[in-house]
């Protein structure tokens, strides 16, 4: 029980912060979101920052032992009436284990409509392999993004890191804690043509639970940009409930969190989905 009292504090904490994040969106005479900073390109107009859900470093799963471990999941929704909303969700992690290394990969991929006009269409691949002595583990990391929605053309993510096994038990319950250090180019699709390199340290939290056929999970990311900490960082959380229905197929159901200080204007810094759907998982 001790180990859930800890989710349970740290789910506290976590929804505290990312309310104050929330409320730190003060409206403009025009009711949108005044963004802390922008970024200007050469021309002297806004062009897009990095936003969404956390980049670089979903990290697939750590499996224990050895062999291939393959999961996916679905989730969707579908809405009719005064708004048509049409957008699903898929996620696929791979890994190897062999001794000490692993060797895992992702594959995410999400699509939206709204009345008829493609509104989101996100595209992630991601592969963290890392080295595993005693309790720390020690990452390189590669990713791949682009995303309409975030008007990103191509974004390239490279690191290294180390992580450090705070707590775990023989029901697969865990408590870890990792440092990143992140070099990271990105072409947007404005006009005219605009990129940005920006190098970050990324500090993630890791929150595994499991009890019975119900388990949690909680990521936390803590994203600043090296050059400009205050003015130039990321928070992000991603939350998932997973009910086993079978052998191998469980109802998930995830809830994601992003702030960005730097933002579009008429973008708002905070953003937040709740989704439900099915994952399915086999391998050792």
């Amino acid at each position: 029980m001790k180990i859930w009292k800890i989710f349970g504090l740290l789910i506290g904490w976590l929804g505290l912060l990312t309310s104050l994040a929330a409320h730190a969106q003060e409206p403009d005479s025009t009711g949108t979101a005044v963004p802390d900073s922008a970024v200007v390109n050469s021309a002297g107009s806004i062009a897009p920052p990095p936003a969404g859900l956390p980049s670089a470093e979903f990290e697939t799963y750590n499996v224990d032992g050895t062999g291939v471990r393959y999961t996916a999941a679905l989730t969707g929704i579908y809405t009719t009436g005064t708004v048509e909303r049409v957008y699903f969700s898929t996620s696929h992690t791979g890994g190897f284990t062999a001794g000490h290394w692993q060797f895992p990969a992702a594959l995410s991929y999400s699509y939206g409509r709204q009345d008829g006009a493609l509104r989101e269409r996100e595209l992630l691949l991601l592969s963290t392999p890392d080295y595993r002595i005693g309790k720390w583990k020690f990452y390189a990391l590669g990713e791949f993004e682009t995303s309409n929605l975030r008007a990103i053309d191509r974004r390239v993510v490279t690191g290294g890191g180390v992580g450090y096994q705070l707590y775990a038990d023989t029901l697969s319950n865990e408590l870890a804690l990792s440092t990143f250090l992140l070099d990271e180019r990105t072409d947007y699709n404005t006009e005219p043509d605009f990129s940005r390199h920006v190098v970050r340290n990324s500090t993630r939290l890791k929150l595994r639970l499991n009890r019975g056929v119900v388990s949690a999970s909680e990521l936390f990311f803590y994203q600043p940009s090296l050059r400009n900490p205050g003015g130039d960082y990321r928070l992000n959380s991603a939350t998932v409930l997973a009910i086993k229905l079978y052998q191998h197929l469980a109802l998930n159901l995830a809830y994601s969190f992003s702030y960005e200080s730097v933002v579009v204007q008429n973008r708002a810094r905070a953003n937040g989905t709740l989704s439900v759907g099915f994952a399915y998982s086999t391998g050792k």
